[in-house]
Order: C-alpha cells, then sequence, then structure tokens
C-alpha cells in the first residue's frame, strides 16, 4: 500500500528592513560633518518616540522586523567600543527579529555596506524572505539604494538632510511607515 504524497509548501515570509541612525536613534548634528552623524556618546544617545508602537505594528501584521545597519564609526575612531555597545544594547532591547551589520569603512570594499545590498540578501536568504513583499525605511539615498538592489521597496524618512532622495514612499517617522505598510497591506488584501 502506497502512501499518499502531502505537498508541503513553504511560505516565505514577508520583511520590513530597519535603519538604525536617522529612524531609530536620533541623528546628531555635529559642525565638522555635512550630514548628521550617528551617536559617538552615551549623552548624546536619544531614540525617537514611538519605536516600539511601530515595530508591533509591524509584527502584528506578520513582518519580520530586521534592523540593518551602517556601522564604522569604531573603525573609524568615532566611538569607543564600550559607549556603542551601550547604545546598541538599548537597541536590542527593542523588539526585532534579527540584526545585521556592516562595520566596515567606506574603503574595505565590502558587499555588506549600504547602498550595497548585502546586508538584506543575507537576511533574505538566512531567514526565507520574499523579498518583493519587503520594505526597507531609511534616512538616506545609501538605504533606499540598497533596498532598489535588492528589489525592496523602500520608505524614505524626511529629514532636512535628505532632500530629493528618491523612494518608492515617503513618511515622517518610523510610527508614520508603519501605518503607511498597514495601509498598503490592507489595499492589497482582498
Amino acid at each position: 500500500m502506497t502512501m499518499p504524497r502531502t505537498l508541503v509548501f513553504k511560505m516565505k515570509k514577508r520583511a520590513v528592513f530597519i535603519d538604525r541612525d536617522g529612524v531609530i536613534l536620533v541623528p546628531f548634528i555635529r559642525e565638522r560633518f555635512s550630514v548628521p552623524t550617528s551617536p559617538f556618546k552615551r549623552e548624546e544617545f536619544k531614540m525617537f518616540d514611538m519605536v516600539k508602537p511601530a515595530l508591533d505594528i509591524l509584527g502584528n501584521l506578520g513582518f519580520l522586523r530586521i534592523l540593518v545597519t551602517n556601522q564604522p564609526d569604531i573603525a573609524y575612531g568615532y566611538v569607543t567600543r564600550e559607549d556603542w555597545q551601550w547604545m546598541q544594547g538599548h537597541v536590542e532591547a527593542l523588539p526585532l527579529d534579527d540584526i545585521f551589520i556592516c562595520f566596515h569603512t567606506r574603503y574595505d570594499g565590502c558587499d555588506c555596506k549600504k547602498p550595497k545590498p548585502g546586508m538584506i540578501l543575507d537576511a533574505a536568504q538566512k531567514r526565507g524572505i520574499d523579498l518583493l513583499q519587503s520594505y526597507m525605511i531609511g534616512d538616506t539615498a545609501a538605504d533606499t539604494g540598497a533596498a532598489k538592489e535588492a528589489g525592496v521597496k523602500s520608505i524614505l524618512l524626511t529629514r532636512d538632510y535628505n532632500m530629493g532622495v528618491k523612494s518608492d514612499f515617503v513618511a515622517e517617522s518610523l510610527f508614520e511607515a508603519a501605518l503607511l505598510i498597514r495601509q498598503l497591506e490592507r489595499r492589497e488584501t482582498p
């Protein structure tokens, strides 16, 4: 007697890829830099309002919440490893499903530093993510560039320093981006 074959369809997961500085953390203005930077010291650390509720909305919609962030400041000598780990510890306490960090400088020639899509592609492979059904939320051309290269829809958070950056959608904050994704998902669901 032969047993009937059972077909198992593994559904691909959807994800929202989230940048750290300028999205979760308030960027810091410095005179010697042309654009705001990440915090370099503990006293500069500040999270935007409504980050956790935004992440909760995305999780409730069934999206994996994945941090993808360029963090070269230890290599450049701008922040101590201890201060960076203290700040990152607060970020890691948020309801994130995975974290991908590029510590390389612009001179290292890696494949992971945004605008290259390496972190997004690595996450997709690790987690079985359908990139065409996923989003990237960021505040720079590096974020929207990585999204485009990976085939992910981009949501740019509007800031004074990113005028003219192209993206699929815009929002004022991570929370507003989560509400936008919820609205877009409702339109696609029959």
